[in-house]
């Protein structure tokens, strides 16, 4: 009986007790992060991600999708750059960060017409404890890198 107890106890904790909440984090400790954690991702972590970018057919040009237009082989280059110096980062949902880096001085993906010169890069740390967001390196090898993909 204890031991559904606990189980049933564990289930309905909510997720904020233990998890990063990137919407309570300040946009300048998730810069922080990102930057140790493209200095820090693991090639299971970036083979996780070049999986996803594969998946959603980001490698493939397709006049009417969304689509990288610069070679494949400078995307973990420019990806690393999209975490490590990111213009922009914004809380999505809960645990989830999206990184933005501009490279005004190239076009890195289109959509038909639209020309897209900025990299998105959506990390979701929930493997990360809310209290360690300031001493993340035991826990950044757990952070997933869920997407990268051309943006405005």
């Amino acid at each position: 009986m204890y031991k559904s107890l606990l189980f049933a106890s564990l289930a309905v904790t909510p997720l904020p007790l233990y998890a990063l909440d990137t919407r309570q984090t300040p946009p300048e400790q998730l810069l922080k992060l990102g930057n140790e954690l493209a200095t820090n991702a693991g090639s299971s972590q970036w083979q996780q991600l070049w999986y996803s970018v594969r998946e959603a057919g980001y490698l493939q040009a397709h006049a009417s999708q969304v689509h990288f237009t610069v070679p494949a082989t400078l995307l973990p280059e420019l990806a690393r750059q999209t975490l490590a110096q990111a213009d922009q980062v914004h809380a999505v949902k809960q645990t989830r960060a999206l990184y933005r880096r501009d490279f005004p001085d190239r076009i890195v993906g289109k959509r038909a017409e639209h020309a897209f010169s900025a990299l998105c890069l959506l990390v979701d740390w929930r493997a990360l404890p809310q209290g360690m967001s300031t001493t993340p390196k035991a826990y950044l090898r757990s952070a997933s890198l869920l997407s990268l993909y051309p943006c405005d």
